[in-house]
């Protein structure tokens, strides 16, 4: 693809706020035994002939609560499996909301299916769909109200349960509706999407459930306020933030991790507990500390996990993250001096090849790669006959891959994306794909749109190096190329418009980076310039590192992935 326009114009910011910076430390201060308290939930083993079980929540629970002991937690209560039922939720999160004092917080967190029912109150802001949360057992044609949560559950416990001052971050790891935007290959795909009894969904209803079992922790019919559960309109809990694992129309995964044997996780929680538990590549500062003051708030939360989760599902599923205006910048519990593991090495990739002609290939010297003997168990699988190289996310990211120098070229494009991969800060500068929606496929013919989108929290002054690599590993340079892009200073608050072009064969998956930074990356410019046109993004990887480490927090990297194909 070739740049057809480079122009600058004003766009709306997606900025953190600055300023808003009220973070567990500072909630010391009004309370000197402010704690963190969680309760983690989580469901894998279903019981059940129609709802299949997953294998990620029992290591999404593992991960979740070594995180918060390592934040300093002490008040952790873990359900799992048999153990999940209404009653004992219920009374865990109620007990938990007694022993809360103002300036805590409590993580609410849940990991298993998600489904849909059709509701009994319709026209409300809630839609005409229950969501809720099918438990161990849970029975559609025999329902017992012990076996399922509905999302309005889980809002009026909140309400009614934990005061005001008690700060709640609640995460759902688990899909409540959605579908999959882009079509996948099935001769590779290890995602599971977490969402049951979608078959049965618009025509199931949910039996009558019993309302709150206790008291509420405050009198809220004082005057003329009533309690918020009993609204029929309920307005955001102002000490809420809801992190979500997908948008409304899309499907929530799990798939094993890009690690050595990695285990199976939802991308959800495997992209909150990587922000919060791995420094960066200066070292120091966490990966979803974003501005590297410190501490991670909701809104660098939210970019973060957006960035981690799309790059990881191939732009399949985007988190949401809510909470009422205002709330942008205040922080989590993270601890910023956190002990972290040592950085691990980058994972080898594992490929499967039916065809025995493959062998030779796939055998040579020189591979990057380990060969398996499944593709249930390959990140990559080899089409021989028809050269095409499909990606455990469904996708055939690369066609004539016929040659062992082709299939280096391919797979050394993939390794590099994954080192850089948790890297990823798109809060202050964001590549954007269009017309279409974000990780469409774009046919033969279609004319496909890039542009590098620069929030008002950008500095003035501050340079991009923006580069294409081409399905098959190929590098080309895109911005600043012309005499006309200077020296490549863009704007804050606009858009560099980086390429026109319409989709020709062979299709795949293009990726273009983006490297910002307040200095002029000169010497990083020289070296990409000897790439340009061949393959070798594998050689950028350790430079791009370096500009990040030397200046965490206004040094970023976004990544745009492009789909091509019939």
């Amino acid at each position: 693809m070739q740049s057809k326009i480079k122009d600058v114009h004003v766009v709306g910011s997606r900025q953190i706020a600055a300023g808003f910076l009220l973070g567990l430390s500072a909630m010391m201060s009004t309370s000197a035994h402010a704690e963190v308290r969680a309760l983690l939930v989580g469901v894998s083993r279903f019981n059940s002939p129609i709802i299949p079980d997953l294998e990620g929540p029992a290591n999404d629970l593992l991960a979740m609560e070594t995180l918060v002991r390592k934040e300093g937690a002490t008040d952790v209560t873990v359900l799992r499996d048999d153990s999940v039922t209404r009653t004992t939720v219920e009374t865990a999160l109620h007990a938990m909301g007694l022993r809360s004092r103002p300036g805590d917080w409590i993580l609410l967190y849940y990991s298993g299916h998600g489904a849909q029912a059709e509701a009994k109150l319709k026209g409300t802001r809630d839609g005409d769909q229950d969501q809720f949360l099918p438990l161990a057992g849970f029975d559609p044609d025999n329902q017992d109200p012990e076996r399922f949560i509905v999302d309005k559950d889980f809002y009026d416990w909140l309400a009614r349960y934990v005061a005001p001052e008690v700060q709640i971050l609640m995460i759902a790891d688990t899909c409540h509706s959605g579908t999959l935007h882009r079509s996948i290959d099935p001769r590779s795909y290890r995602f599971t999407p977490r969402l049951a009894l979608r078959a049965v969904s618009s025509s199931l209803q949910l039996v009558s459930r019993p309302g709150p079992k206790f008291p509420a922790v405050l009198d809220y019919k004082t005057g003329d306020s009533t309690h918020p559960a009993e609204s029929l309109e309920r307005e955001d809990l102002p000490n809420l933030i809801y992190i979500a694992a997908a948008q409304d129309e899309e499907l929530a995964q799990e798939t094993p991790m890009p690690t050595e044997e990695g285990p199976s996780r939802g991308l959800l929680t495997y992209a909150f507990e990587e922000g919060l538990s791995k420094h960066g590549p200066d070292g120091k500062t966490l990966l979803a500390d974003l501005d590297a003051d410190g501490s991670v708030s909701a809104a660098e939360m939210s970019i973060y996990v957006d960035g981690q989760v799309r790059a990881l599902t191939g732009q399949r599923q985007r988190p949401r993250t809510s909470y009422i205006s205002g709330r942008e910048a205040t922080r989590l519990f993270a601890t910023p001096n956190i002990a972290v593991a040592p950085p691990t090495p980058a994972p080898i990739p594992a490929i499967f090849a039916q065809d025995r002609r493959a062998k030779a290939m796939l055998s040579s010297p020189s591979a990057t790669w380990k060969v398996t003997q499944s593709a249930q168990d390959a990140d990559f699988v080899l089409d021989y006959a028809t050269g095409a190289l499909v990606r455990r996310s469904g996708d055939v990211v690369a066609q004539e891959v016929t040659s062992t120098a082709r299939l280096l070229g391919v797979l050394d494009k993939w390794s590099a994306l994954e080192s850089l991969r948790p890297m990823i800060n798109e809060a202050r500068a964001q590549l954007a794909v269009s017309p279409q929606r974000e990780g469409s496929r774009y046919a033969a013919g279609a004319t496909v749109k890039v542009r590098l989108e620069s929030t008002a929290g950008l500095k003035a002054g501050a340079y991009a190096t923006v580069f294409n690599i081409a399905s098959d590993g190929t590098i080309q340079r895109l911005f600043p190329v012309d005499p006309s892009d200077g020296s490549g200073q863009i704007l804050p608050d606009g858009a560099l418009s980086l390429i026109e072009a319409q989709v020709i064969e062979p299709f795949g998956v293009d990726h273009v980076v983006a490297v910002v930074s307040e200095s002029d990356q000169t010497g990083f410019r020289a070296l990409l310039q000897t790439l340009d046109g061949q393959r070798g993004f594998g050689k950028l990887v350790e430079p791009i590192k370096a500009i990040l480490a030397e200046s965490p927090g206004s040094a970023s990297i976004s990544i745009a992935e492009i789909y091509t194909g019939n």
